[in-house]
């Protein structure tokens, strides 16, 4: 592996992360429209730019497996590979590896755990597949395009002429035009070898024995029971002998059959069985004696062993004439030159992926200079051998040592010494001349824009495409060449094209270039102003045109400069309102330590406004009011800088969607709303884990498999909604389906079964009531434990967690209908409007969000029904509690006044009454979460400190 570059690691993984978020987005939307050109070309450029990051900063195995990706989404592109379900399992299956490897690198290990190896072979599988029978279509369409290509050079000849040049040139030839070098080769020779049947399910076997054993060793000493002791000795003895013989078929049968056994003694001792009850010590015996007798069966295997071959390299097969300058100048800087040759064996079924595989390790090592055969032909063709010409600053050894791969017959690498000569020689150049049609186009107020594209870009079509959109917002389009239909059809192959272009008010031809300098894969950008040309065009029109023709012309373009001189000065403020959008990326934890520098201001803004109206300093007051409003101006600026759409959570479902959906073997068609409402980072990050269980369930209980669906009359495929709405300080996300819906009859059985209610609390309730039972902790409805669901975590999960962020849960379900899961979460938990109450010599915070109302009553108006206080409140019966009997200190004297104070306030189970000593009023604070001894006591958020320096403790009545 290349070094790592460890200072771009962490912009590495954002922008990585940001790249296998499109393409799984992308894949999605292709597996249902597989035609969409859009879709293959936004995946292809993203798999570019992951390898292209993954190259820079050392990590050859993503570039590796991100440049087999390119390759066959190339051929897709091309439409010689259809997207078929298998190319997308295929492509989702990189985007898995990806996932795991940027995991990997996060954590610090660079050296990755997944089998990038058997992904790329699978990948020239499919390739080798789906491309066979087509190679000959390719070849025809290569001698078509040929063809083309020489008759648009025949064309450009016209409008060009001929300029014969002396220049001097740096001529390169081989000092030794061969080399001898030693190589070791793999030769395979067969031998006879005793058969030995192992896997790690074996291992799990027997370990899973010895530790069940070990337990009834220790429990036949306690119970003296002797069938149980001489059980154990059998089993320690065949082990024993198993241990040295090995393992083949009969034994593996024979520890499952133990296991099996094992497994009834457990069962029958907790029933309260006798051992020999249980089991049969004669055939148990008979049964383990006959799994050893089996004969040892041999087979011929070839074995690998290494020899040493000297082969003869011929560097000549390389023509250096192009190279020449590159050369020089890379050996001049320090570079090595070697011949590198590669065969692989003979039994190798893909030649050319693995060769393939080979060249692009040289290019992490160094600069492949000539390589034959080309990248391009391994696609095409099977070869057995490869030489390649490369730069590289390493050792022979260590080259060798990174390309010998498995079913690598040998690696030869020889260093190659060069001579250069500098001589004269006369070329003939072919130049423009503008036609009459550019002449005009030139003469008038358009300027001629070619833009030229890297050797190695791939989608020049798309590239020039998006250069020309962006210098429509700046100019306006006057032509293309080639034409724009050619561009948007995706036929447009070339390196450089041209864009005529008007520009509008108030831009320059300064905004071209900066238009177009942040889209990739631009190697240069050349302006010709109106009136200008380059090079031998200009020498050309200085012969053809006589000097007062031209003078005319450059007094005309005077004057005309002149009168447009106001004009510009007009339009220059329009200039400068014109603003370019620049994001940087800031660490999360730099963030959050601005927000808490924010809530110190809004604590100190508090001790000043109580310094203020104590002492009645009017300027102060006045200072104050004005800091306020700074530090409110500054709070919202930061509370917007955390904000983030949902989409950052809602994006990583429909893949979980889709595949859960298929190996569930269920049809759903999964729909996101609202994606755009922002919540506070804090919060979104910590709802993933609670949606991920909603969208489960709804998946696995809710969600009809399509044939019990059609039954029903019900479409084959099935509904899943994930929903944001925005409502005053909250947002409300909501989970529904069209599927079964929840039974509270079964909802009810479960509950009195496991003891949750007695069947008269069960008589009493509602269905919405008892179906918000499934939020208790340890409920399943599930018959069985899957990977999806059933073992009686998950619903308890979602209600502590979302209750934890001062938000709340609620399920409405309808039996054969469907059900709708309700969250409902703070905009954000970092500083929030509190209501702050008092009890005794404490003081209370409640979240201004959660509060109804305050009210006064008299004693007799508080109620006792059924042994609960109660008030009636807008004319319904509420619950009341005091405070201080729910945080557990009744040693506090009731206040001795006529009134009752009661805090009204809303939670998930309904309205509630909170008795208190007195209301303080409302204000600004800074939720800090509670650590230590405090962290887990019942009733408590958190804690703020207030403007004097008291700690008020923030009040948790989710579970009042």
């Amino acid at each position: 592996m290349a070094e790592i570059a460890m200072e771009y690691l962490d912009l590495f993984i954002s922008e990585a992360e940001e790249h296998i978020q499109n393409i799984n987005e992308c894949l999605l939307e292709l597996e249902k429209n597989p035609d969409n050109l859009d879709l293959i070309n936004q995946i292809f450029r993203s798999a570019h730019t992951i390898k292209g990051a993954a190259r820079t900063v050392g990590l050859t195995h993503v570039s590796d497996l991100t440049h087999h990706m390119e390759d066959i989404l190339d051929y897709i592109r091309n439409g010689q590979i259809p997207v078929t379900s298998e190319i997308i399992d295929m492509l989702f299956k990189c985007m898995d590896a990806l996932e795991q490897i940027l995991d990997e690198v996060r954590e610090g290990i660079v050296e990755t755990e997944v089998d990038v190896q058997s992904i790329i072979e699978e990948i020239e599988r499919l390739k080798k597949k789906y491309l066979e029978g087509k190679v000959e279509v390719k070849e025809e369409k290569k001698e078509e395009k040929k063809e083309e290509k020489v008759e648009k050079k025949e064309e450009t000849k016209e409008g060009k002429k001929t300029v014969k040049k002396t220049i001097k040139k740096l001529v390169v030839k081989f000092k030794e035009p061969k080399s001898k070098v030693k190589v070791k080769k793999v030769v395979k020779e067969e031998v006879v070898v005793k058969v030995e049947e192992y896997d790690e399910e074996v291992d799990e076997i027997i370990e899973t024995i010895k530790k069940s054993i070990t337990v009834f060793d220790t429990l036949s000493s306690t119970l003296d029971d002797k069938t149980l002791k001489e059980f154990v000795s059998i089993v320690k003895d065949y082990l024993d002998k198993i241990n040295e013989k090995g393992v083949n078929k009969k034994i593996k049968e024979a520890l499952q059959y133990l296991t099996e056994v094992i497994d009834n003694i457990a069962s029958g001792i907790e029933q309260g069985k006798k051992i020999d009850e249980i089991i049969n010590l004669d055939e148990i015996k008979n049964r383990l004696e006959e799994s050893l007798k089996e004969e040892e069966s041999a087979e011929v295997k070839k074995i690998e062993k290494i020899i040493e071959e000297e082969i003869e390299l011929d560097h000549e097969i390389f023509d250096l004439s192009e190279y020449a300058e590159l050369l020089k100048e890379k050996l001049d800087s320090g570079y090595k030159l070697y011949h590198v040759k590669v065969k692989v064996e003979d039994s190798c079924e893909l030649k050319s992926a693995r060769l393939a595989i080979v060249l692009t390790r040289l290019k992490s090592l160094g600069e492949v200079i000539i390589s034959i055969p080309t990248e391009g032909e391994l696609k095409e063709k099977s070869f057995e051998e490869m030489d390649v010409l490369l730069l590289s600053d390493k050792d022979p050894e260590e080259i060798e040592k990174a390309i010998l791969l498995p079913e690598i017959e040998y690696v030869a690498v020889a260093p190659v010494e060069l001579e250069f000569e500098e001589v004269e020689e006369v070329v003939e150049e072919q130049v423009e001349t503008p036609s009459e049609e550019e002449e005009e186009i030139l003469d008038s107020d358009v300027y001629k824009v070619v833009v030229i594209l890297d050797d190695e870009c791939l989608l020049r079509a798309v590239r020039a495409y998006m250069v020309i959109k962006e210098l429509q917002e700046i100019a306006e389009i006057v032509k293309t060449v080639p034409p724009m239909e050619t561009i948007q059809e995706g036929t447009f192959n070339g390196l450089k094209f041209t864009i005529y272009l008007k520009l509008k008010e108030g831009y320059d031809p300064d905004d071209i270039k900066d238009k177009i300098k942040y889209i990739p894969e631009i190697k240069d950008v050349i302006i010709v102003k109106p009136g200008e040309e380059t090079g031998e065009a200009k020498e050309e029109k200085k012969e053809e045109k006589k000097e007062e023709k031209k003078e005319e012309k450059i007094e005309k373009k005077e004057e005309k400069k002149e009168q447009q001189k106001p004009q510009v000065q007009k339009t220059q403020p329009k200039k400068e309102e014109k603003k370019s959008s620049q994001t940087i990326r800031i660490n999360i934890e730099k963030l959050d330590k601005l927000m808490n520098l924010v809530g110190e201001l809004v604590i100190t803004r508090a001790n000043f406004a109580q310094i203020a109206n104590k002492y009645q300093i009017k300027e102060l007051q006045n200072a104050i009011n004005r800091l306020s409003m700074l530090i409110n101006e500054l709070q919202e600026e930061v509370m917007a800088m955390r904000m983030m759409p949902v989409a950052y959570v809602f994006n990583r479902f429909p893949r979980m969607v889709r595949d859960l959906a298929k190996a569930l073997g269920k049809e759903v068609e999964f729909i996101m709303e609202g994606t755009d409402i922002e919540l506070d980072r804090t919060v979104l990050d910590e709802i993933f884990e609670p949606l991920v269980h909603l969208i489960r369930n709804a998946l696995d209980h809710g969600i009809e498999p399509p044939e019990e669906r059609e039954k029903m009359g019900k479409p084959r495929k099935g509904t899943l909604k994930l929903i944001a709405k925005r409502e005053r300080d909250h947002v409300v996300i909501i989970v529904e389906d069209d599927g079964r819906g929840i039974d509270p009859e079964k909802i009810k059985k479960k509950a009195i079964e496991r003891g949750l209610i007695t069947p008269e609390e069960a008589e009493k309730m509602s269905d919405h009531e008892i179906i918000n039972l499934i939020f208790l902790p340890g409920f399943s409805t599930a018959d069985k434990v899957s990977d999806v669901s059933g073992r009686g975590v998950g619903m308890d999960v979602v209600k502590t967690k979302i209750e934890s962020l001062g938000g709340s849960v609620v399920v409405y379900s309808e039996k054969g209908k469907g059900t709708r899961v309700v969250l409902k979460l703070p905009l954000t938990m970092a500083i929030i409007t509190a209501l702050l109450m008092s009890l005794g010599d404490q003081i209370y915070a409640l979240p201004i969000t959660s509060v109804l109302d305050v009210i006064r009553i008299r004693p007799d108006d508080l109620k006792n029904i059924e042994g609960m206080m109660a008030v009636i409140y807008r004319d319904e019966i509420v619950p009341v509690i005091k405070l201080k009997e729910f945080l557990g200190m009744t040693h506090i004297p009731d206040k001795n006044d006529e009134d009752i104070i009661i805090v009204m306030v809303e939670k998930s189970g309904g309205k509630l009454g909170v008795i208190v000593d007195d209301v303080i009023g409302r204000d600004d604070i800074v939720v800090k979460s509670l650590t230590g001894i405090l962290k887990n006591i019942p009733g408590l958020a958190g804690a703020t400190i207030l403007g004097d320096g008291r700690v008020a403790l923030i009040l948790d009545l989710s579970n009042a």
